[in-house]
């Protein structure tokens, strides 16, 4: 097989391809908004930074001298050009404008506004005239009822005048009608604000989307090996295992372990022969050596710089209320973001840094161990997924070998009983979900609806070649299945890093439907289509549990005849937590726990900057 570890090696730096479709499209989309983030600020050099109006003064003679309360423009303004606003009062010289209004299907009004003249011109009061240059330029105008009106001749208006100290140009900028305050053009402040806002939010996509740096190895090294059939023992003995097609996941082995022949089937808790620690056991892989950053760093730099330059321009943008809410809502998520990242990394650690005991020489007390799922003497068990009941039909599922019931299932579903049924499980939970409508008139909703569920298990062994020590995985699975049924505060809780569960089976294994969503059936309500999600743990596979080992009751040990002449035999081990440790397990080595970690700096440092970067300006 050659040394499994020198795959295991990274650099500095990796750059953390997206795994899947979903993360690659996540990505497509955060370098769109970059694209559209970067032209934004580069065009926001160019517009006027525009203050709001009610910080303008008002004049009677816009070409008079700079009062001096008129905000002037200290950085470059329009083409480079600096120069200062003022507001003035006009009147127009000829119809203006026609504002309209429309009312769509639920009586909600839009209102438009439409300047006729595209060279509009205003007189002032000393005679003097101004020339709207931009018909686009913004307004502010009454919107009384839903009736339309026209700005005629003769009418006084506001406007927001930009005079330009290179050029003396004075540019009307902005226009109020019928007493309305004129309204400002999108200034360089509030584009600014809009495109590090934008790269704000690509940033924290594009972060989503990259992947650990060692969840791309892993994969390779998945791809290049198939996985091995799995196993069932019942009263038969052991055999190859009954169950659908399955093409491996990230949680299934990547080094294979021994095959069936070196296992000492007299004696399930002695070593195998030869004695050997499987090839994925931590202690033969080592420590991993895995990058340091990806682009997940980078992407969120560019949030920090992103979110510091919005704490700079979001008060001239929006104000001090505005200010204060996009801050706020920026250090929100980024607390949830740290929160979040500190939760996992602390757990999956509590993994990595646990020493990984064998099982030959485990001890009393909380321990680690990793190896392959072998049977107990109570063997494994055969799991039909689904309802007792087919679905739509009062025939039950009570005889595997019934023919009618074979026919009935194939009548209703479309598949074979066989189908819904798996060997060489010893734990396992299964959802049932029925594609349908429920509601009546606007609260109508279509989706999948869960429909039934189950969950079970049966102790096993866990062999890493040095020996065998009984487990009891209820102990694990029981305290899960309360954390999965619990309220959904609870489970926000969990995912923000709050909670955990402590047996995790990983991808689900297998999964399958039965009809089209989009069938006739599917509509009419008859055959609904239904889909079925099995999770399990198999004889076979590799498994990590974190527990306490307690000595067996001696009941236990006489029932399967041992004699205590392997030591481990004497012992089991249950999902129970100590002082400071939290029980747990999962399916996979810890090598898939170690490929899904981010380093320190990334997993801590990062969203800690962030948190910083957005909660500074708040204090300021």
């Amino acid at each position: 097989m050659g040394d499994p570890r020198q795959d295991l090696h990274q650099g500095t730096f990796v750059f953390g391809a997206p795994m899947g479709l979903a993360g690659w499209i996540a990505m497509g989309l955060g370098l769109l908004m970059l694209l559209i983030a970067v032209p934004t600020f580069i065009m926001a050099g160019t517009l006027v930074d525009a203050p709001p109006p009610g910080e303008v003064p008002v004049v009677a003679d816009p070409g008079g001298e700079q009062p001096d309360d008129a905000p002037t423009v200290l950085r470059e303004g329009r083409q480079g050009d600096e120069g200062h606003w003022v507001r003035t009062t006009a009147m127009t010289t000829s119809r203006y404008a026609e504002a309209t209004c429309t009312t769509n299907e639920e009586g909600e009004e839009s209102w438009s506004l439409y300047v006729v003249n595209q060279r509009s011109t205003f007189e002032l009061p000393n005679g003097d005239t101004l020339v709207l240059t931009d018909p686009s330029a913004p307004h502010g105008y009454p919107k009384p009822g839903c009736s339309d009106y026209t700005v005629q001749a003769g009418e006084n208006v506001e406007l927001l005048v930009f005079i330009n100290h290179e050029t003396g140009e004075e540019e009307v900028l902005g226009v109020g009608v019928r007493g309305e305050q004129a309204h400002r053009p999108i200034g360089r402040m509030t584009a600014f604000t809009t495109s590090f806002a934008m790269l704000a939010i690509a940033s924290l996509v594009l972060m989503g989307s990259t992947s650990p740096p060692g969840a791309r190895m892993l994969k390779k090294l998945q791809r290049e090996h198939d996985p091995h059939q799995r196993l069932h023992q019942d009263q038969e003995g052991l055999r190859y295992a009954v169950a659908p097609e399955w093409e491996g996941d990230q949680h299934d082995w990547v080094f294979d372990p021994p095959g069936v022949e070196v296992w000492n089937r007299a004696m399930p808790y002695a070593a195998d022969n030869p004695e050997a620690l499987l090839p994925e056991h931590p202690n033969n892989l080592g420590k991993l050596h895995l990058a340091t950053f990806t682009m997940y760093s980078v992407w969120g730099f560019g949030f920090v710089a992103a979110v510091t330059m919005l704490g700079i321009y979001s008060d001239r943008a929006y104000g001090p209320i505005g200010r204060f809410i996009l801050q706020g809502g920026l250090a929100l998520f980024s607390g949830l973001v740290f929160w979040a990242s500190w939760g996992r990394w602390k757990r999956l650690h509590s993994i990595i840094d646990t020493p990984t005991s064998p099982v030959r020489s485990v001890a009393v007390g909380m321990a680690e161990v990793v190896g392959e799922v072998r049977p107990a003497a109570s063997g494994s068990m055969r799991v039909t997924v689904g309802t007792q009941t087919v679905p739509g039909s009062s025939t039950a599922i009570t005889a595997l070998t019934s023919g009618v019931a074979k026919a009935a299932i194939k009548s209703m579903t479309g598949q074979h009983l066989q189908q819904h049924t798996v060997d060489g499980v010893v734990a396992y939970k299964w959802l049932q979900e029925v594609w349908e409508t429920r509601g009546s008139g606007d609260e109508k909703v279509t989706k999948w609806w869960h429909e039934a569920e189950d969950k079970g298990s049966t102790p096993f062994l866990i062999h890493d070649g040095t020996g065998g020590l009984y487990v009891d995985p209820a102990t694990w699975l029981d305290r899960s299945w309360a954390a999965a049924t619990q309220g959904k505060g609870s489970r926000m809780a969990s995912l923000f890093g709050g909670g955990r569960s402590t047996f995790n089976f990983g991808p689900a294994i297998f999964d399958w439907q039965v009809g089209n969503i989009v069938s006739v059936g599917s509509v009419t309500g008859i055959n609904r289509p239904r889909r079925w999600t099995m999770h399990c743990l198999r004889i076979g596979d590799p498994v990590y549990a974190l527990g306490k080992v307690q000595p067996r009751p001696s009941a236990a040990l006489a029932a399967e005849g041992l004699d205590g002449s392997v030591p481990c035999s004497n012992l089991m081990m249950t999902g129970e937590d100590d002082i400071g440790v939290s029980a747990s397990m999962h399916r996979g080595t810890e090598l898939s726990v170690m490929c899904a970690v981010r380093s320190t700096t990334e997993a801590i440092i990062t969203p800690a900057l962030m948190v910083i970067a957005a909660v500074l300006p708040i204090l300021m």
